[in-house]
């Protein structure tokens, strides 16, 4: 397995491009770049960036694993504004071109709804989802669906009925973490079995149960040696990215400290 980092461990303030240089120099080889609501990448950078952007991370040795659809939350797919949907579809669209740009090989789709989301959101999801499908299939591009603590779409048997309701493809999987199992009250082991061989990404993140607010990796909520073990059950060997804010004061040390942790883990 092989350690990568979601952007969002990096200052907000920082473009991608910074990011990739920091990812390499804190000993990262992978990057998830996060499409958020409030910074569209796949509206900011063009053509000529995304290419040089790409032969930035080669040079680096640093993969751009996948693009993070966190926008979805403000543009949902399960909305009851059929706007607000068409605007989700686009952008995961957008993505998508952007990932296959990228050298990419996901996007996450977060498995979320909203408060005001109708009776029938589990349907307009996978209606969202299905049509953003047949583009990513083209483009060899994963759709990694990732349960994200809403209820309809809360763990791996839920991921796996909607894959199976948008048709079984194999351009679907599921994005694990073993935070948000821990967190939901599940058994991250036993979600990683359950996802399988539909598993196509995994985020790790951690907290101090005795004070949630104290976010580093190896602060005791999540039990990494279990999740490591049933992840190698199910021969996954892709990358293991972090998610865990930054520090406000060191915009590498959150980063490096997680890489190093993880380092230890993998070799232990």
């Amino acid at each position: 397995m092989k350690i990568g980092l979601n952007s969002g461990i990096f200052p907000a303030t920082w473009d991608p491009s910074q990011k990739v240089e920091a990812t390499a120099r804190v000993g990262g080889v992978g990057l998830e770049i996060n499409i958020d609501a409030n910074q569209l990448w796949t509206q900011r950078l063009d053509s000529a960036a995304r290419t040089a952007l790409r032969r930035q991370a080669q040079d680096a040795g640093v993969a751009i694993t996948s693009l993070c659809m966190n926008a979805h939350w403000v543009f949902n797919l399960a909305s009851p504004d059929v706007r607000i949907r068409d605007l989700g579809v686009s952008l995961l669209l957008d993505a998508i071109a952007m990932a296959e740009e990228l050298g990419a090989t996901a996007v996450l789709v977060p498995g979320c709804d909203q408060d005001q989301s109708p009776a029938d959101k589990w349907e307009l999801f996978r209606d969202g989802v299905m049509q953003a499908l047949g583009r990513a299939e083209k483009s060899g591009i994963a759709l990694a669906l990732e349960g994200v603590g809403k209820p309809f779409l809360f763990d791996s048997a839920l991921l796996l009925r909607m894959i199976d309701d948008c048709g079984g493809s194999d351009s679907l999987g599921i994005y694990l973490d073993v935070g948000n199992s821990t967190r939901g009250g599940m058994n991250p082991a036993a979600e990683i079995r359950a996802a399988g061989q539909r598993s196509v990404l995994c985020h790790v993140k951690d907290w101090n149960p005795a004070n949630e607010m104290e976010r580093r990796l190896g602060a005791g909520g999540v039990d990494f040696p279990r999740s490591l073990a049933a992840l190698g059950e199910i021969g996954y060997d892709g990358y293991l990215l972090v998610e865990l804010p930054p520090d406000p004061t060191d915009g590498d040390a959150v980063a490096r400290e997680s890489v190093e942790f993880m380092a230890r883990l993998l070799q232990s």
